[in-house]
């Protein structure tokens, strides 16, 4: 198989693991399950991923590349700060209350009490590896005089707080669906504005 095709497949398999993840829960997402749905042979899965911790470590890990590629794209120095922010907290909305995301955090807690390596991976590819380029674009601006900051880490997550709220919690309790595009930009939109309140200058 083709580098390009064997890829492909395993983005596939490891789509289908996350729809298995959401249906079962970590305990009952087996790697037969998987292999039945994905139409492919548990050795290929076995050969592909070692277990099922590997199987989700590689969907944990795939996520956080995602993450990273949506704050290359939003924190850039090229557009407004305004529209960046907005563009970042709707792109962050986006990734963290959706079903994907969700079934993974579920299954991280789920295991937390016997086996943290889930929830400790899912920690030091996530929030820990894509904060710090969050921090340091706003950091980029405070210099440029466009915002008033003494301590960037404390404004970044004064942002989160104010873009994601209980939303998260909510959703991982099952007491939210997947918000419609409309709610998401709208409370970008807000936090933005909110976080401008706080944070702007008039040199903005």
């Amino acid at each position: 198989m083709r580098e390009s095709s064997r890829n492909q497949r395993r983005d596939e398999i490891m789509d289908i693991a996350v729809e298995v993840l959401a249906e079962k829960g970590y305990r009952d997402a087996s790697m037969l399950a998987v292999a039945r749905r994905a139409r492919a042979s548990k050795e290929t899965l076995y050969a592909w991923f070692g277990d099922k911790s590997g199987l989700f470590e590689a969907i944990i890990a795939r996520n956080a590349r995602n993450v990273q590629a949506v704050l290359a794209r939003h924190l850039t120095d090229d557009a407004p700060l305004e529209t960046a922010l907005a563009d970042f907290g709707r792109a962050l909305l986006e990734l963290l209350l959706g079903d994907s995301a969700v079934a993974i955090n579920r299954a991280a807690i789920s295991e937390a009490p016997t086996d943290p390596s889930l929830s400790r991976l899912l920690a030091s590819t996530g929030r820990d590896a894509t904060l710090p380029a969050f921090v340091a674009f706003l950091d980029r601006h405070a210099a440029r005089g466009a915002l008033a900051i003494n301590a960037p880490a404390d404004a970044a997550q004064d942002f989160l707080g104010l873009v994601l709220a209980d939303l998260q919690v909510r959703r991982l309790l099952g007491l939210l669906p997947v918000p419609e595009d409309t709610e998401i930009d709208g409370r970008a939109v807000r936090a933005t504005a909110a976080f401008l309140r706080l944070y702007g200058t008039r040199s903005l």
